[in-house]
């Protein structure tokens, strides 16, 4: 009985092996398919920058949409001075909410910051400045991708300008600011760079940070 056993089990071992399925002929073909499926897409510098200008165009108009949306109804709520209060107290935390809705780094930026949390970083100034330079020249302003290094981070910037006379009632001259609008900024910005603005003038830029991976593992 034993030999039978014994015969029995010798036999299927090499019928097993003379199918061809032994784990050591399996193993090489799933290697290469785990290889093949954990390889690194291989993308081109300019594919990184184009995706990134496509995401950060998209989402700085979709961000400077609801800006304007939302001051649009405080104006229609209770004038320019409804609007100021609402810029005063809900700009900087819409701003958070709407970086955590698109998962990404997002600010406004200005040399002539009104708030102090929109003072911009040496590399966002030198873009500023740049921006100033292009329509001192008569330039057309577009958005700008700046690898950012050491690191794996990208910057995309899109210059933000004063686009209709509405602006002006916060951010123009003195005579186009009520005295109720300027108490305001008086009182919740009393170093308030943000006014002598003219129609069309650079107010500031969007700032957003991508990391360079995410762009890589959208593409």
């Amino acid at each position: 009985m034993k030999l039978i056993f014994r015969f029995s089990y010798v036999f299927f071992a090499i019928l097993v092996w003379s199918c061809g399925f032994s784990t050591e002929k399996r193993r090489p073909q799933e290697i290469q398919e785990s290889q093949e499926e954990r390889a690194v897409k291989k993308v081109s510098e300019a594919d990184i920058i184009n995706k990134t200008k496509y995401l950060g165009d998209s989402i700085s108009q979709k961000v400077g949409g609801v800006f304007m949306a939302k001051i649009s109804e405080e104006y229609a709520d209770g004038g320019f001075k409804a609007a100021a209060k609402f810029c005063s107290m809900n700009a900087y935390p819409l701003t958070d909410s709407l970086a955590k809705e698109y998962k990404v780094f997002l600010k406004r930026v200005s040399n002539k910051y009104r708030n102090p949390n929109n003072a911009p970083s040496e590399m966002e100034k030198g873009i500023l400045e740049a921006y100033e330079y292009s329509i001192e020249q008569g330039d057309k302003l577009g958005s700008n991708v700046q690898f950012i290094r050491p690191g794996d981070t990208i910057l995309y910037n899109n210059p933000i300008r004063i686009p209709s006379e509405f602006c002006l009632n916060c951010h123009g001259s003195q005579d186009q600011i009520s005295e109720e609008v300027q108490a305001i900024l008086k009182d919740e910005y009393p170093n308030d760079k943000a006014t002598g603005y003219e129609l069309g003038d650079l107010r500031g830029m969007w700032s957003l940070k991508f990391l360079k991976k995410e762009i890589v593992q959208s593409l």
